[in-house]
C-alpha cells in the first residue's frame, strides 16, 4: 500500500511539473504596426499562467486582462513573413507555434458564417486577411466579397502551414450558389484558388477541412485548434525582375520562368576539366508550382547527369557535377509534369564546390536542474570532404551553465554535448545556441547555428517555418 501511495505521489508532482502544452493561437498573426489581442489555448495553460517569448525583437507580447490572453505588437517596420512563438512556464516551454505578419488589414470571421445568406448580410472586403475558425465537426466557413470585371482576385489559405492539424480545402462559388472553381492541395495541403471574374458582383469562398493525419472517413472536421488565415486580394503576384542570359559563368545566381507548358530554359557555362560546381534549383521552396528538373548536357545533347529532387523530402533538384573535359556544357531546366505560367518561377545557383556541413538537434527544448546534467544529441551531415578539425559548443548560456565543446568526425555523425548546472545556478528560460565550426580558416565554411525541427505530425508538405535555430533551455532550481 506504501509503494502504491508513493507511486500515485510521484506521478502527480511529475503531472504538475510537466510544461504546457500549446495547441492553438487566434488570431494566427496581425497586420505590421497594429496592436491586437490574442487568445492562446492548449492543456494545462489554465493552471500556469504563462509568459511568451518571440523569434522577432520586432513584435512584443504582453499578459492580457483575461487568463491565455494576451496582447500582441507588431512594429510598424516589422517585415512580413511567418514568426515563431513559445510559451513557458517554471517547469519548461512549449513547442513553438507558427504566426504570421501581414501587410493587409486584418479581419475576424463573423459567425454565424455557414451559408450565402449569412455570409451575405457580413461581407468581407477585398485586399483583407480573414482569421477564422473551423470549430466543430462538419464546420463549412462561407464569406462574401465584392469583384470587379476582369479583375484576377487569388484566395491563399494558410491553415496546415502554421501547424493547424487539418487538411483544408476551398470552394468559390458565384451569386447563385453554383461552384466556379475549386483549390485543395498546391506545395502543401493548403488551397489556393486564383480566379478572373467575368462580371462585377459578389462571390463566395467556402472553406472546410479533412483529417490531418488523414483518417479513414471523408468527413469534415473541425475543432477550437482548426485555426486558418484566408487572404483575398485583387494585387498582382509580386514577382522579382527576370534575368535569363543565355550564357552563364560560375558563380552565378539567376531568377527565371518557366512560362510556358513544355518549355525548357538552356543555359550555356564554359567549364575547365576538373572544375568542381554545386548547382542548385530553388522552386518549391520559393512557393512556386513549377516542379523543376535539372539536366546537363554536352553540346551534342548527350545527357551528363539529371537530378529531380534533392535529399530527405526536398522536393527541389541539387547536385555536385565534375567537369569532364575543357569545353562548353548546357544546363537545362524544365517542369516535369510540361506545365508552364507566368508563376512558375525558378532561382537557379551554379558557384564553386565548397564543403559544407549542416547540424540537427534531438529536439526542440531541454530541462536541467541545479547541480545536475543533461545530454544534448546532435547529428552533424557532412557535405564534401574536411580535412580540419569540426567542434560543436553551446552558446547563450545563462551563468552557473556551462558545456565543454566536443569534437565531430570528419564525416560527421551524431556526437553528444553536455549541459552542466551548477548546484547555485538560478532558474532561468530562454533560448540558447548551438554553434558548429571548423578551425583552420583558410578551409572554414563559416559557422553554422544547429537547428531543429519544428514538432508536427506526419509532415505532408512545408510548414511555413520548418526549423528553428533557437532551441530552449529550462534551468530549474535544485529540489
Amino acid at each position: 500500500m506504501r509503494a502504491v501511495f508513493i507511486m500515485l505521489l510521484w506521478h502527480c508532482c511529475a503531472a504538475q511539473a510537466a510544461p504546457p502544452n500549446f495547441e492553438s493561437i487566434f488570431p494566427a498573426g496581425g497586420q505590421v504596426g497594429s496592436q491586437i489581442e490574442v487568445k492562446v489555448a492548449g492543456k494545462g495553460l489554465e493552471k500556469s499562467s504563462p509568459q511568451a517569448w518571440l523569434s522577432d525583437p520586432k513584435l512584443t507580447i504582453t499578459t492580457g486582462k483575461k487568463p491565455n490572453q494576451f496582447q500582441l505588437g507588431i512594429s510598424a517596420d516589422a517585415a512580413s513573413g511567418p514568426r515563431l512563438i513559445r510559451l513557458f512556464n517554471s517547469e519548461g516551454a512549449t513547442a513553438p507555434r507558427i504566426i504570421e505578419v501581414g501587410t493587409f488589414e486584418e479581419l475576424i470571421e463573423t459567425e454565424p458564417n455557414e451559408n450565402l445568406a449569412a455570409a451575405k448580410a457580413n461581407p468581407a472586403k477585398i485586399n483583407v486577411t480573414i482569421n477564422g475558425v473551423l470549430e466543430k465537426a462538419g464546420d463549412v466557413d462561407t464569406h462574401a466579397f465584392p469583384v470587379k470585371k476582369g479583375q484576377r482576385i487569388i484566395l491563399e489559405l494558410h491553415g496546415y502551414s502554421i501547424g493547424s492539424a487539418m487538411d483544408p480545402a476551398m470552394r468559390l462559388l458565384n451569386e447563385q450558389g453554383v461552384e466556379i472553381e475549386a483549390g485543395h492541395d498546391t506545395y502543401n495541403l493548403d488551397p489556393c484558388i486564383e480566379h478572373t471574374p467575368t462580371a462585377n458582383g459578389t462571390l463566395y469562398v467556402q472553406i472546410f477541412a479533412f483529417a490531418h493525419p488523414p483518417a479513414a472517413d471523408v468527413a469534415f472536421k473541425g475543432s477550437a485548434n482548426h485555426v486558418y488565415r484566408l487572404t483575398l486580394t485583387d494585387e498582382p503576384r509580386k514577382t522579382p525582375q527576370l534575368d535569363e542570359p543565355k550564357t552563364i559563368s560560375a558563380p552565378t545566381l539567376l531568377t527565371g520562368c518557366m512560362a510556358k507548358a513544355r518549355e525548357e530554359d538552356v543555359f550555356t557555362l564554359t567549364a575547365k576539366k576538373g572544375d568542381d560546381l554545386q548547382i542548385t534549383v530553388r522552386a518549391q521552396a520559393i512557393r512556386s508550382p513549377l516542379d523543376a528538373i535539372l539536366r546537363i548536357e554536352d553540346m551534342d545533347g548527350k545527357t551528363l547527369k539529371q537530378a529531380d529532387d534533392g535529399e530527405k523530402e526536398n522536393l527541389d533538384p541539387a547536385m555536385r557535377w565534375t567537369a569532364p573535359k575543357d569545353g562548353e556544357f548546357k544546363f537545362v531546366i524544365a517542369d516535369r509534369f510540361h506545365q508552364g505560367s507566368t508563376d512558375h518561377l525558378y532561382e537557379l545557383s551554379v558557384k564553386p564546390f565548397v564543403p559544407s556541413f549542416t547540424g540537427t538537434l534531438d529536439t526542440h527544448a531541454y530541462r536541467l536542474e541545479a547541480g545536475k546534467s543533461v545530454e544534448i544529441k546532435l547529428t552533424i551531415q557532412v557535405n564534401g570532404t574536411l580535412t580540419s578539425k569540426i567542434q560543436a559548443r553551446a552558446g547563450n548560456l545563462p551563468a552557473g551553465v556551462t558545456a565543454e565543446p566536443v569534437d565531430v568526425p570528419a564525416k560527421g555523425g551524431e556526437v553528444k554535448l553536455t549541459l552542466k548546472a551548477a548546484a547555485d545556478a538560478a532558474a532561468s528560460q530562454a533560448p540558447f545556441a548551438v554553434e558548429i565550426s571548423i578551425s583552420a580558416p583558410p578551409e572554414a565554411p563559416p559557422p553554422v547555428l544547429a537547428s531543429y525541427l519544428i514538432p508536427f505530425t506526419e509532415p505532408r508538405g512545408d510548414l511555413l517555418i520548418m526549423s528553428d535555430t533557437h532551441p530552449w533551455l529550462t534551468v530549474a532550481e535544485k529540489k
